[in-house]
This record gives C-alpha cells, sequence and structure tokens, in this order.
C-alpha cells in the first residue's frame, strides 16, 4: 500500500553465520543522526527503525540497534 506521513516501520535483519553485504538505496531513505549497517554480524540481529516522510517521500532512518 501507500504510506501515510508518520507511519513506522521497523526492519529486522538477523544473520545466519555468514557475513553479508546490505545495500541501501539512496532514493528511498533519509538518514537521521545514525549510521546504517553495511554488512551484518555473524550471528547477530539488528534492528532499524524508519518514519515515513511524506514532505521528501522517503524512509527517514531514525534508530539502528544491534544485538550485543
Amino acid at each position: 500500500g501507500t504510506p501515510t506521513g508518520g507511519e513506522t516501520v521497523v526492519i529486522r535483519i538477523k544473520d545466519d553465520g555468514t557475513e553479508r553485504a546490505v545495500t541501501w538505496s539512496g532514493e528511498q531513505c533519509g538518514v537521521i543522526g545514525v549510521t546504517l549497517p553495511t554488512t551484518t554480524v555473524i550471528s547477530k540481529t539488528v534492528y532499524i527503525g524508519l518514519i515515513w516522510n511524506s514532505a521528501d517521500s522517503k524512509w527517514d532512518v531514525v534508530s539502528v540497534n544491534q544485538e550485543a
């Protein structure tokens, strides 16, 4: 469907024991004060929080939290 202003999404990435590259689209995502992961960490989970920015028609990434 079509997102609405302020709508939120959380992406969960769980590594399967093999480090993998992660690629992000600058056309679809804006980053607000966080650093996006470029690889997964072996056997760890990372959560990425996004909020739809209807003024820019992009998902703003506002949080990145990785399992310790």
